[in-house]
């Protein structure tokens, strides 16, 4: 009986996760909350396990502390809120509304009450939730830099046991919500198997940081052994094929962790060059050669930035995930299906009815397939709004416009106004959640003509993407060749994207590298120069 139970409520819930988007709230109040802290809006992350694809909300807050806002869910599941007193996931459903009351009278005492029906849930995670985000990181690094492998996966599996234990005491002293205590134990559960497949990065970084090394530098400092295949034996203590994994934050990451692990990338590296080998048969020559010498740095930055031949990581996966885990078929053709949405999302393109059928005829979890199907609708929506959009303006810079004139000819359009410039690219996520932070403040400076929001980025950012993505972007726009975009590059000392560059009414370069965390900083700054 209870065995027909639990096929009943996961046939449900397989069902509910099937289903279309919903319009759901979030909203709350923040009692001791003034304006003058330094902060006016909050953000939410929606992270999709299915897509690999994420989504990020920013939050205005009113004067009096109160918050709301909606947006579209697919299936119950954690999501991540971030205020600068509470970082966390919390758990929300399709079509309900959740409240979070915080008080932060005493900032180091934070409370929050939930209230709205996925209360029960987190008010019961809210008694535990001080396990979950414990990590005293200072402590870990001085325990983990010089650990073997064996010794890190005992140390961790240990700090878990502990975790679940106190999660278990905490649970057993009254009723305890189901699903707040499933998604703490996979929380804890996900989030040590994530450290245990970076133990090379979190080796190398508590290495650096118990000896003060710099960052800068790509390549390993510390030297860590290479686990063997034994140390992957954790990964079967993981129950794979899981729907209500679904509804964890930290599956999602999971995945990604799975899909970048070592071992993928051993396989992968079988087709195509075998650096590591190259390197060390190289090494035992003449490396004062300056062709042997260039040879064993390019294939050393080969290897720094896991370098394999394109197509190697997916082939290699599904043969990884085989060998070390039991029964993934769900994470196997969730995995395959990433691939397809990354496609998507980048191409702002739509599936042929081939593509499709070759997709159906791949996956065992067809459930799975209302992601690539929501995902495919939003892309047809976003395609038919950007033919209706009004606020942006498009520029192609003349043919003959040479490198070193490109920023004269584009800031000329523009004398006697303040600019805030943007360089991007579509296929940017900072990017695009930066964009959609700072669209409420333009739209406040709308009808200040003195004030300019222009936006550079290059061919990275595909045409038929940029056509759909740009038009929902208010302001000004340029699409520059990749010279064009070089030389401001070095003109700015663009290491990386999203870079903001702030032009004064006469054309001067005030702040070749400004930096911002609040709409109100970059309030600030343009209106006290359009009033110079």
């Amino acid at each position: 009986m209870k065995k027909t139970l639990a096929l009943v409520c996961l046939l449900c819930y397989t069902l509910t996760i099937s289903a279309q988007s919903k319009i759901t709230r979030y909203s709350g109040t923040i009692k001791g909350y003034t304006p003058d802290m330094g902060f006016k809006s909050v953000s939410l992350a929606v992270n999709n396990a299915v897509t690999g694809l994420y989504n990020s909300y920013f939050i205005n807050i009113a004067p009096d502390g109160k918050f709301t806002i909606d947006i579209p869910l697919a299936r119950e599941q954690e999501v991540w809120v971030s205020f600068p007193f509470f970082h966390s996931p919390i758990y929300i459903e399709p079509g309900k509304e959740l409240i979070q009351d915080f008080d932060i009278t005493n900032m180091s005492d934070v409370k929050s009450v939930f209230k709205g029906t996925p209360a029960a849930v987190n008010n019961d995670i809210n008694k535990v939730r001080a396990i979950l985000m414990e990590f005293d990181w200072d402590a870990i690094d001085q325990a983990i830099y010089d650990m073997t492998p064996e010794q890190y996966k005992a140390y961790f599996q240990q700090i878990q046991s502990r975790k679940l234990s106190r999660i278990d005491s905490i649970a057993k002293k009254g009723t305890f919500n189901k699903t707040a205590y499933d998604l703490a134990q996979r929380n804890v559960k996900y989030s040590t198997t994530d450290l245990l497949i970076f133990y090379k990065y979190m080796k190398e970084s508590a290495y650096r940081h118990v000896n003060k090394l710099s960052f800068d530098n790509r390549q390993p400092l510390s030297k860590p052994v290479k686990p063997d295949s034994t140390y992957y034996s954790f990964l079967k203590d993981i129950k794979y094929s899981d729907p209500l994994a679904l509804r964890s934050y930290n599956y999602a990451i999971l995945i990604n962790r799975l899909m970048y692990m070592d071992p993928v990338y051993d396989q992968a590296r079988k087709e195509g060059v075998d650096y590591e080998k190259e390197l060390a048969l190289l090494k035992t020559k003449d490396t004062s050669d300056p062709a042997i010498k260039n040879t064993i740095s390019h294939y050393q930055d080969m290897l720094d930035h896991n370098a394999t031949v394109p197509g190697a990581l997916e082939k290699a996966r599904p043969v990884v995930l085989k060998r070390l885990l039991s029964g993934a078929s769900m994470e196997t053709d969730i995995m395959y299906l990433q691939s397809i949405a990354h496609e998507l999302d980048v191409n702002k393109d739509t599936l042929s009815a081939e593509k499709m059928a070759t997709i159906k005829a791949t996956i065992k979890n067809t459930f799975l397939l209302s992601d690539i199907y929501e995902l495919e609708n939003s892309i047809k929506e976003n395609i038919r709004i950007a033919k209706t959009q009004k606020g942006y303006t498009y520029h192609q810079l003349a043919a003959t416009t040479t490198t070193d004139s490109t920023l004269i000819s584009i800031l000329e359009k523009y004398k006697g106004k303040v600019i805030f410039i943007d360089f991007w690219a579509t296929w940017c996520a900072p990017c695009m959640d930066a964009i959609k932070k700072i669209a409420p403040l333009k739209e406040e400076l709308a009808d200040d003509k003195n004030i300019v929001f222009l936006y550079i980025t290059n061919t990275s950012s595909p045409e038929k993407t940029y056509e759909v993505v740009m038009p929902g972007i208010k302001g000004e726009h340029y699409r520059l060749s990749t010279d064009q975009f070089n030389q401001l590059s070095a003109m700015f000392k663009i290491v990386g994207i999203p870079h903001y560059v702030i032009v004064d009414k006469n054309g001067t370069i005030v702040d070749k590298n400004f930096s911002w965390t609040q709409n109100d900083q970059v309030k600030q700054q343009l209106l006290k120069l359009e009033n110079e």
